[in-house]
């Protein structure tokens, strides 16, 4: 149970801090500024589905595409943590990184159409970050343990029903705790990030090699 309860833990943690609630209701408020209320509550519910089934469809699909590419999970373990470690990076060392992402978005998306898919499902709420630890975290070891699957379906569900309730609260979330409350978790998380990511890139090495680092 112990086991269990640290697996949902580690689960929890990743995912929270790559999708990043905070941040992805920042984005969000910016995406449907000048929206009636119930058309935001109607892209943050669509936005929600998308980005859960996307995010669970590609977790158990991965490793399937992945052996027919000939590629072991451990491989993807280093190469997703490399990645990830970027993603931290940037958010630690890119001031105001939500402002860019927000405006970045804006910018690529017509102003008359529906963000719910792209850039809001996608990328936002289900990054590449996100996908990438997706796939890592229902195959924490090169046995088939099923209980992981059904740990990460019900974490990732919690997770992103609580950027959901974020999301319906952007803009009383953005004027309360302001740019600089954002840009400041988003580099505190840009730092758990970064952890995962060398702690990925660990577990790898070690799928590769069968040698328990401690």
């Amino acid at each position: 149970m112990t086991a269990y309860l640290n697996q949902a833990f580690y689960v929890f943690v990743t995912l929270i801090a790559l999708i990043n609630p905070i941040s992805a209701a920042a984005v969000f408020a910016a995406l449907t500024e000048g929206r009636s209320a119930k058309d935001q509550r109607l892209i943050a519910k669509r936005a929600t589905v998308i980005a859960a089934v996307t995010l669970i469809a590609f977790a158990f699909a991965g490793e399937a595409l992945l052996g027919a590419l000939g590629v072991e999970i451990g491989a993807f373990k280093i190469a997703g943590g490399l990645l990830l470690l970027k993603v931290g990076f940037n958010m630690v060392f890119t001031p105001a990184a939500h402002r860019q992402m927000a405006n970045g978005a804006k910018s690529e998306a017509d102003p008359e159409s529906d963000p719910t898919v792209f850039p809001l499902a996608i990328p936002i709420i289900t990054g590449p970050g996100a996908l990438t630890a997706s796939v890592a975290l229902v195959n924490p070891t090169d046995t088939h343990n099923y209980t992981n699957g059904v740990i990460f379906v019900i974490v990732a569900l919690l997770v992103i029903g609580i950027n959901y309730l974020f999301m319906l609260g952007a803009e009383e979330l953005t004027t309360r705790v302001g740019e600089t409350g954002i840009d400041a978790v988003s580099r505190i998380v840009g730092i758990v990030i970064a952890a995962i990511a060398v702690q990925m890139v660990v577990n790898g090495v070690s799928n590769l090699t069968h040698f328990t680092m401690s």
